[in-house]
């Protein structure tokens, strides 16, 4: 939880928002709406390269359960 503590406001609004879609969607429109959403933000240089990843991989688990 420690690692969340450094991340930009808009970097934990997206992994709150991704998590609770995610676990009450999974694999969802809603949910891949936010990931081209996060991805637009990484272009534009709002979110950092580690904190898209870490975005796109909860989304990838959780539209995907193991």
């Amino acid at each position: 939880m420690a690692a969340n503590m450094s991340m930009s406001q808009r970097e934990q609004w997206y992994l709150t928002q991704v998590r609770q879609v995610g676990l009450r969607l999974g694999d969802s429109p809603e949910l891949s709406q936010l990931c081209r959403a996060a991805y637009e933000d990484y272009r534009q240089g709002l979110l950092s390269a580690a904190a898209y990843n870490t975005i796109q991989a909860l989304c990838v688990d959780l539209a995907y359960p193991h």
